[in-house]
C-alpha cells in the first residue's frame, strides 16, 4: 500500500502514543489528535493496520482495575466509535 503524507504522519502519532505511560501529557495529545482525525474515513484503514482497535479495547480492560486518566479513555472511546462507524471498517470486520 502506498501512504500518503497524511497516513505518514498519523502512523507516527500513532507509534508515539503506543510508546507512552498510560495518561501522560503525550498520550492525551496523541489521543486528541487521532480522535479528531478518526472522522476521516480515507484514514480509517491506517487505524486498522496499526491496531487501534485492540489498542483501545487493551486500554479499557487496564481502567477496571488501574487508574486511567478519563481524558484517554473519553477519547480513545470517542475514537473508537469513529473508526467502528467507517464503511472501511465495517468491512474489515
Amino acid at each position: 500500500m502506498t501512504y500518503g503524507d497524511s497516513d505518514i504522519v498519523i502512523q507516527k502519532i500513532i507509534k508515539i502514543l503506543k510508546e507512552q505511560e498510560n495518561g501522560n501529557v503525550t498520550q492525551r495529545f496523541c489521543l486528541a489528535i487521532l480522535q479528531k482525525c478518526s472522522v476521516k474515513d480515507a484514514l480509517i484503514p491506517v487505524f486498522i493496520e496499526n491496531d487501534l482497535i485492540n489498542w483501545v479495547l487493551t486500554l479499557v480492560k487496564k481502567s477496571s482495575h488501574t487508574k486511567i486518566h478519563m481524558f484517554c479513555l473519553d477519547f480513545a472511546t470517542a475514537m473508537l466509535a469513529n473508526i467502528v462507524h467507517s464503511k472501511s471498517c465495517q468491512l474489515f470486520l
